[in-house]
């Protein structure tokens, strides 16, 4: 005889299950009876972040690619030798992007033209990496006073979330029991134990970011507020009721 399973939604904030399954043996006779609920619960902690993640780039141009080149390593040599003076033994200073392209000259409207260069470009992208959250403004500073002309990310994270994550998933779990226990009360059914437990999606790490674009000049000092990032967590539960 085929499984039969019944389900009854209610809608608390989340999704929740009741369901009653029965297996039926050939001489039909019970041999397995469970009833469930099924409930998802999210839990969210912020805390302030321990690690910045800086990217600065120096952008040069002239008429011939060796020219833009020579200029380029001669001003990044000097961003990079200024940010080491700042960061500290566990921090990470690396390049992350190099590029060396072409500029054309741009064509007349209407009128159909051969690309022409007309220059060159470069751009070396350095990421810094820190603990010294208060020293952030300080590198920005440092990095454009040195040459550094353009300002491409900065994000705040942190470099251990495990306590956070756990905290997270703490208060994902007591919001899934109380819905639980809200589903459970409204259908007149007692909760009993936990059946299955299971993250519905990965626990996730919300960093801060900041985005900028060209800076024209160094401005001192500039004020960076790091604020807090978020971990959260999504949590599905069964409980077996009665």
């Amino acid at each position: 005889m085929p499984r039969i399973v019944v389900l009854l939604l209610a809608a608390l904030g989340s999704s929740a299950t009741f369901a009653t399954s029965r297996s039926v043996m050939a001489d039909d006779t019970p041999s397995e009876r469970r009833r469930t609920i099924s409930v998802s619960g999210q839990g969210e902690v912020n805390a302030a972040p321990d690690l910045a993640i800086l990217s600065v780039a120096v952008e040069t141009t002239a008429p011939a690619a060796g020219a833009a080149a020579n200029d380029n390593a001669a001003r990044s040599a000097k961003v990079s030798a200024a940010l080491k003076t700042l960061v500290g033994k566990d921090d990470k200073l690396t390049t992350t992007r190099y590029v060396l392209e072409p500029r054309y000259e741009p064509g007349k409207r209407g009128e159909p033209s051969e690309p022409r260069i007309i220059g060159y470009v470069a751009r070396n992208e350095v990421e810094v990496e820190t603990h010294k959250i208060d020293a952030i403004g300080a590198m920005i500073d440092t990095a454009t006073g040195a040459g550094a002309n353009r300002i491409s990310s900065l994000q705040f994270t942190l470099s251990n979330r495990n306590e956070q994550l756990r905290a997270a998933l703490a208060k994902a779990g007591a919001e899934a029991r109380a819905q639980a226990e809200s589903v459970a009360s409204a259908l007149g059914v007692k909760l009993k134990d936990v059946v299955s437990a299971t993250t519905v999606t990965p626990p996730f790490i919300q960093p801060r970011r900041f985005d900028a674009g060209m800076m024209a000049e160094a401005r001192a000092p500039t004020p960076i507020e790091p604020g807090s990032v978020s971990v959260s967590a999504n949590l599905q539960v069964v409980y077996e009721i009665e």
